[in-house]
């Protein structure tokens, strides 16, 4: 899966659902598709800090709100070997997810999930352990802290949440902040990646 491939089919993908507006209206919300070479700076970044990658804790990686899949795609490929799971409400999202993921030929273990990411049944209906959790990773849309109450309420302790956005003032207070790195973009503001853990994990902040 080449680099010119994933733009390819995800700028098709934003023709096709958002209709030549930034964002598209869903049946949950709105969609404001993340620009593939910021996923791609933000998954290297999750790679040198050891949260991806053959230095990693093992477990299952969770995009929630995977949208037209694009997070999953990326995070698949460079982690083949680890299972991926993309969970989306909306149900136009998740077909197309599908049909994107099928056009890539996605080489990793993918899983879409039609339904709420903050919902402990979508997890039970692919059979994932939320224990077995080791990042998730979200663009923060306004449900940045219901989905930091789950991940401290239901993940392990080794569970970490990934949220990246253009919003640098973004914060949540229900898991502790471990890490921050920002993601260079070649024209606008940077982006911010802000990785979080327990609250009373004793372990070290992320170096």
């Amino acid at each position: 899966m080449r680099d010119a491939d994933l733009r390819a089919v995800f700028d098709r993908s934003v023709r096709r659902l958002a209709r030549g507006v930034p964002i598209r209206k869903t049946s949950v919300g709105i969609w404001a598709p993340s620009p593939v070479p910021v996923i791609m700076k933000v998954a290297a970044l999750l790679r040198q800090m050891g949260l991806i990658g053959a230095a990693s804790a093992p477990g299952a990686v969770v995009d929630a709100g995977t949208g037209d899949g694009r997070v999953a795609a990326v995070l698949s490929r460079l982690e083949p070997s680890r299972p991926v799971y993309g969970i989306e409400k909306d149900p136009v999202l998740c077909v197309q997810a599908a049909a994107n993921l099928r056009a890539l030929r996605a080489r990793g273990e993918v899983h879409l999930v039609e339904g709420d990411y903050c919902d402990a049944a979508a997890y039970e209906s692919c059979g994932l352990d939320r224990r077995a959790i080791a990042i998730v990773v979200n663009y923060p849309d306004g449900n940045q802290r219901r989905l930091a109450r789950f991940v401290a309420e239901h993940a392990g302790l080794d569970a970490r949440l990934c949220l990246f956005t253009h919003d640098r003032s973004m914060e949540v207070d229900e898991l502790a902040l471990q890490a921050r790195r920002d993601v260079p973009v070649d024209d606008g503001p940077d982006w911010r990646l802000s990785v979080y853990g327990p609250l009373h994990d004793p372990r070290a902040a992320i170096s």
